[in-house]
């Protein structure tokens, strides 16, 4: 398996009543993320474009891409309804963590 591919493809639908786009690896979610205008200033855009970039020089792994993008799809709003999320994978990801934690 390819080391930039994630365990599951990352499900998202941009605009109401478009077909649904399947994100399969690393590379993929880069190039999403560098053509989306969706909120590019926002820091939870810029921890998912960090961490895209930072998987494909092996600084991270694709699964910490994975969680990023899909942290980023979630609070943006475009997560597929039928992407599943386990609970408490996202939330390490969008929540500051409490002092001492």
């Amino acid at each position: 398996m390819d080391r930039l591919q994630f365990i599951m493809p990352v499900r998202i639908v941009t605009e109401a009543g478009r077909p649904v786009t399947e994100i399969y690896d690393v590379e993929e979610a880069l190039t999403f993320l560098q053509n989306w205008s969706g909120a590019p200033e926002s820091p939870i855009y810029q921890r998912a474009l960090n961490s895209c970039f930072a998987a494909t020089i092996d600084q991270e792994s694709a699964d910490d891409a994975r969680k990023a993008f899909m942290a980023l799809a979630r609070v943006s709003g475009i997560l597929a309804r039928d992407m599943s999320v386990p609970a408490g994978v996202l939330e390490s990801e969008t929540l500051p963590k409490p002092p001492g934690a």
